[in-house]
């Protein structure tokens, strides 16, 4: 529910970016289509979820029939909601939905299986973390944009490329909190491909990255004065980072609570920038 209601957040800021005025029609879509696939994806993985947090997989296996009721509810909402939004978000929506079936179908015959390491796009190295910021990117910022005719503008690109970055560095994080599991099962995910530490480099660029696209765009004007406000929350992720490279938390629910409260914190400052305004 918290990583839902953190998409939905950055969604609601995201429109502030490209000048444009927010809404509650992509939020909610992307809070519904976050929240079905992200329970889903924990019965699909969970075998990993096992070791990683045992007691999460304990809740999951207790309410298991009332998690994908409400999963499935959410996915048949987002298909309303995106009808709504326009054809060009429905027909995304299914396409996406179908996608995600197939990145965890195993693509090769019985018989090669064991022959091949990857049998499925979900066990291609950093393939997950990839996913996942991509299909953030999407329903925030290239949707919207999509269905405005805006798709190729300048600040659409911007505000693209910054969601993705902030998206796939909280993607980069989660890997590295369920590495434990994933060697378990024999999951190739990016820290275990590349390891902690170039993993950990690699988070800190793409933070750096994010960080530079503001300071280009906002003198440029294609990213708006919004800009300014989303550095905080960018900070706080970075001050996340110091923070497990100095060992001052250790991964856990509060860990992961912190992590999200950065894209629920983006989503109170565009609700208070548009106030403000």
């Amino acid at each position: 529910l918290l990583v839902a209601i953190g998409a939905f957040s950055l969604a609601y800021g995201d429109p502030l970016l490209t000048g444009e005025r927010p809404g509650f029609l992509s939020p909610t879509l992307t809070f519904l289509y976050i929240f079905a696939m992200h329970v889903l994806n924990h019965f699909l993985d969970k075998g990993a979820s096992a070791y990683n947090d045992p007691e999460r997989a304990r809740f999951l296996a207790r309410f298991r029939s009332l998690l994908v009721l409400l999963a499935v509810t959410a996915m048949v909402a987002a298909l309303v909601v995106s009808y709504l939004a326009g054809p060009i978000s429905f027909l995304v929506l299914i396409g996406l939905s179908l996608a995600g079936i197939v990145y965890g179908v195993p693509l090769l015959p019985a018989r090669l299986r064991r022959r091949y390491r990857y049998r499925s796009l979900k066990d291609l190295p950093g393939s997950r973390s990839l996913s996942e910021a991509l299909a953030w990117t999407v329903f925030i910022a290239i949707l919207p944009a999509w269905e405005k005719n805006h798709l190729l503008s300048l600040p659409t690109i911007f505000s693209s490329s910054i969601i993705f970055a902030l998206a796939y560095a909280r993607a980069i994080f989660f890997s590295i909190f369920q590495v434990q599991g994933d060697l378990i099962v024999g999951k190739e995910t990016l820290p275990i491909a590349l390891g902690i530490a170039r993993t950990l480099r690699l988070l800190g660029i793409v933070l750096v990255a994010a960080g530079l696209l503001l300071l280009i765009g906002l003198p440029l004007g294609v990213v708006r004065p919004f800009g300014y406000a989303l550095f905080l929350p960018l900070l706080t992720l970075c001050l996340c980072l110091l923070a497990y490279q100095r060992q001052w938390l250790s991964p856990g629910i509060s860990f992961e609570g912190l992590l999200e409260g950065n894209f629920v914190l983006a989503g109170y400052l565009a609700l208070i920038w548009q106030i403000a305004s």
